[in-house]
């Protein structure tokens, strides 16, 4: 197959562009941070990005311990994360298409939403005890009230005569929650989806720090970085965290984005 040489091959710009666009602001504060720690302006306690850089390298191909924390921690987010999404969509549905249940509960979701997730790592303890258990249910509580509360949402927002009409053509039960409930409120699901994951993040990292039979975990890494007051692992663990989040946000929530409402023109491709 052959190509005209006097058009540019533009194929690989667009991609180059969008990951320097999304990689400057990155770099540049991490250039200004470096800046100012060799000028001396920050405490001595405060490592350069360079330094902290050399420490994840150490961490994950010298020490090789990065990389056992990382998937303690992603294995119960995954089980966390997976159980939440499931309760939420089915609470979520019930409440929106049962008036007596929206009624009598709509106001208790309403008060757990608001309920900072690092509160419920105490109560598990006491609870649940000191392992993997109480870190699993931690994800799971700080995830699944976000995404019932926007899946109810989601659905109450779904235009009646769409339902109505559904129902004339003969859908009902399964069917008219895949073809008509579902994608109407898709959006707003995907909205507790995306708030869900990061406050299924913050509880893991407290639920791992304060759970004494946790031995691998980014938040034991942390935790454990704080009895030598080693600041860069502190500061490393914390940059994982952050880029596994927004990851997974990236990979996970906007591949369905992507596959869905995008695709069927609900909301526009950015």
């Amino acid at each position: 197959m052959s190509t005209d040489p006097t058009q540019p091959r533009t194929g690989w710009i667009a991609p180059a562009m969008a990951v320097s666009g999304f990689l400057l602001p990155f770099a540049l504060l991490a250039g200004a941070w470096e800046l100012l720690v060799r000028l001396g302006l920050p405490p001595a306690t405060v490592p350069a990005p360079s330094e902290i850089a050399c420490r994840l390298w150490r961490l994950a191909f010298v020490d090789g311990v990065l990389g056992r924390h990382l998937t303690g921690s992603l294995y119960r987010l995954g089980i966390g994360y997976a159980l939440a999404c499931g309760a939420g969509l089915l609470v979520g549905t019930a409440l929106a298409t049962h008036r007596i249940l929206r009624e009598m509960f709509s106001p208790i979701l309403s008060l757990l939403v608001s309920v900072p997730t690092i509160a419920w790592v105490p109560v598990l303890l006491l609870l649940m005890g000191l392992g993997d258990r109480t870190v699993i249910a931690a994800v799971f509580l700080g995830a699944v009230f976000a995404i019932a509360y926007h899946t109810l949402r989601g659905l109450e927002m779904i235009d009646p005569h769409h339902i109505r009409a559904a129902r004339i053509m003969g859908a009902s039960g399964p069917r008219l929650f895949v073809s008509v409930l579902l994608p109407g409120s898709l959006v707003s699901i995907l909205t507790g989806a995306r708030l869900g994951i990061g406050y299924a993040w913050r509880a893991l990292v407290g639920g791992e720090m304060l759970s004494a039979m946790i031995r691998w975990g980014i938040g034991k890494m942390i935790y454990q970085a704080r009895f030598w007051n080693d600041v860069t692992v502190m500061l490393a663990g914390l940059v994982v965290i952050g880029a596994c989040g927004l990851l997974l946000d990236r990979l996970l929530v906007r591949w369905v984005e992507r596959t869905t409402v995008e695709r069927w023109g609900v909301v526009m491709r950015r």
